[in-house]
């Protein structure tokens, strides 16, 4: 018993330090997760954005389609803002790009083909 004098200040050190590091460790992943979590939400925002746009879109073209073979302009929303363009490829078909970007900063855009006077999607492009 006298050989082990002084042995209890070192490993109540060594296992001091690997909780703190086990403690810092945790906070790192707590952090990383809450990123992810606001990125999420940014991403779902932004999406919900497109999703307006799109519904929109069809619906100014049903009202100006005969005589407007195409146009541009912007759509805002609470979640942020959509620009759009069209221009009519041929007499059955019209291309539509979409450009949304939500108030935090995400952005989002796509090119799609709507038939006419369906007013149905037929191809869908993200563009990154």
């Amino acid at each position: 018993m006298k050989n082990e004098k002084g042995m209890i200040f070192p490993i109540t050190m060594l296992v001091s330090f690997l909780f703190l590091f086990i403690f810092v460790r945790m906070l790192e992943l707590y952090k990383t997760e809450t990123e992810m979590a606001k990125y999420e939400q940014q991403s779902y925002e932004v999406d919900s954005v497109m999703q307006m746009a799109v519904t929109d879109v069809k619906r100014q073209l049903a009202v100006m389609w005969p005589t407007d073979t195409s146009n541009r302009g912007t759509l805002t929303y609470p979640n942020g803002v959509a620009n759009y363009e069209w221009k009519q490829m041929s007499e059955h078909e019209m291309k539509v790009t979409i450009f949304a970007t939500s108030h935090d900063g995400i952005h989002y855009g796509a090119e799609c083909i709507i038939s006419l006077p369906e007013l149905e999607l037929i191809e869908w492009k993200e563009k990154y």
